[in-house]
């Protein structure tokens, strides 16, 4: 029973994260636009000085945008017109899709690892990702418990850094 409902709540939070951005990509159009009429809209609102071209100190505010300029940047010319630009929102909406399945992924391993811990209520435990870093919090009954999360957590593949958010229930 508890690892039947476990795959539950596993399968809804990846369902769940696979649609994030399917809603992001939905939340930047504008009633009616098309895509590139949405992306012309952004690179208007981009282009400060005004010149039909974007440069990276028009972009700075776009995270993690650098390596997604310098792809779509075809001409090297340290600029991006419109439709470079077009690419390059692409390639950075591709890679933060990615980036959030990855935790997503991570997240599942996580949990999945919990459940399978004997003298370990991790249903009480909540796992969130976020660049491969996770974030356990919630009660445990002991000390050993803590450190015992802590330590699968941590053995999981892909994750870089398990941050402490568990409480001990007295």
């Amino acid at each position: 029973m508890k690892l039947d409902r476990a795959a539950r709540t596993i399968l809804g939070v990846t369902a769940l994260a696979w649609s994030i951005p399917f809603a992001q990509a939905d939340d930047s159009r504008q009633p009616g636009m098309t895509r590139p009429q949405a992306d012309s809209a952004e690179f208007v609102k981009l282009d400060a000085n005004r010149d039909g071209f974007l440069s990276r100190d028009e972009v700075k505010g776009k995270r993690d945008f650098d390596m997604p300029f310098t792809e779509a940047d075809r001409n090297r010319d340290g600029r991006l017109d419109p439709d470079e630009a077009i690419t390059a929102n692409s390639l950075h909406e591709r890679a933060l899709a990615a980036r959030v399945a990855g935790d997503s992924m991570i997240t599942a391993k996580v949990k999945t690892a919990l459940l399978r811990e004997k003298g370990l209520r991790s249903l009480d435990v909540s796992v969130e990702t976020y660049r491969n870093e996770v974030l356990l919090s919630g009660f445990v009954r002991s000390e050993q418990q803590r450190a015992r999360a802590l330590q699968v957590a941590s053995s999981v593949d892909g994750v870089q850094r398990v941050k402490d958010g568990l409480a001990v229930r007295k």
